[in-house]
């Protein structure tokens, strides 16, 4: 049973990457026909495959098999609206923010952070 969603993200991201079927197949030590299989038949790999596919993209397999809409993995999705957030913040407002965040995790903020002036 051919996977529509899949099928048609498979060859956006590889397209979307500007690489060809030879270059993914190859990253990926496939055949170009198993490549092709996946793009024009929808045909789904071995989970173990899927997983080396979703980690060449940086997408979740969710969105691979179209079980959600965003490519990006929650995680990447907070981080990088927290990153837009501090972006937005002038030295002085990011020196307070630096330094909450190190009260608050300071379990994970070691000694050699201390001389950097920067996350």
């Amino acid at each position: 049973m051919a996977n529509e969603v899949f099928m048609k993200r498979m060859k956006e991201l590889r397209q979307k990457k500007g690489i060809s079927m030879e270059e993914f197949a190859a990253a990926l030590d496939v055949s170009k026909s198993r490549v092709n299989m996946w793009e024009n038949n929808g045909s789904v790999p071995r989970s173990d495959v899927l997983v080396k596919i979703a980690e060449y993209y940086n997408v979740p397999t969710d969105y691979l098999l179209g079980n959600n809409n965003t490519s990006e993995s929650p995680t990447d999705a907070k981080l990088n609206a927290l990153q837009r957030n501090l972006g937005k913040l002038n030295e002085e407002e990011l020196k307070k923010a630096e330094n909450v965040l190190k009260a608050v995790f300071s379990d994970i903020f070691n000694d050699e952070d201390d001389d950097d002036d920067s996350f």
